[in-house]
């Protein structure tokens, strides 16, 4: 890889691409990849949800509710991926809590896909 690649900011923008890596990884330095990929896409949802969020932003204001709620829980999932990336390797050869944590993105990527279909739903959605 080039030194110029290397410096580029990483975007990681899909959930479920990144609970995939995290599953299929089996050495802890793979592990530790797939959980800064997976903190990665979290933090980019994170940015995308607090434009829409914001006052002004584009989001209708009956979702308003649903979108903090996913805010909520995308919030603490990335806290949890910072304390696995700051944790030893044996923290993250523990298959348990890698599992809570699988389950955790994987259900805040549900959350987002359903939080999706129901803006698309809206009849000015269609505009």
């Amino acid at each position: 890889m080039a030194a110029s690649e290397s410096a580029a900011p990483r975007i990681v923008d899909s959930l479920l691409g990144a609970v995939r890596r995290l599953e299929s990884a089996r050495d802890p330095r793979a592990v530790r990849e797939a959980v800064r990929d997976c903190a990665l896409a979290i933090e980019f949802r994170l940015d995308t949800l607090a434009r829409e969020l914001e006052p002004g932003g584009v989001l209708e204001p009956e979702l308003l509710p649903a979108g903090r709620a996913i805010e909520q829980s995308l919030r603490a999932v990335l806290v949890e991926a910072w304390e696995l990336l700051r944790a030893a390797d044996d923290a993250l050869a523990d298959r348990a809590r890698l599992a809570r944590f699988t389950r955790e993105i994987a259900r805040a990527a549900r959350q987002e896909a359903e939080f999706a279909f129901a803006r698309l739903s809206l009849p000015e959605a269609l505009d």
